[in-house]
């Protein structure tokens, strides 16, 4: 895979309404049919170990949900606006 279709990301999990917050790290590729598949989800500060098995979410509308269910979370938020900024860095360069 090329750079551009992976990269890491950093986010903070706020799992419920601010009363706690993780923060995490990712690992993220583009399918290039607009949906990205997110493994290897672990605290920040580990170097393995994933938390979370792998998701894949996709934004339809400006909303980030799991393409499996079409639901919107907390951690498909948290990503989602990742990945965001990581295309507009992207396309800044």
């Amino acid at each position: 895979m090329t750079e551009e279709r992976r990269y890491k990301v950093n986010f903070i999990y706020d799992v419920h309404d601010h009363a706690l917050k993780f923060p995490l790290q990712a690992e993220v590729e583009c399918n290039g049919d607009g949906s990205y598949i997110v493994t290897n989800i672990r605290l920040r500060s580990e170097k393995e170990g994933s938390l979370l098995p792998p998701v894949q979410l996709k934004k339809i509308n400006g909303v980030w949900i799991f393409a499996d269910n079409g639901k919107e979370s907390n951690l498909s938020k948290s990503i989602g606006r990742e990945i965001d900024e990581h295309q507009i860095k992207k396309h800044e360069q």
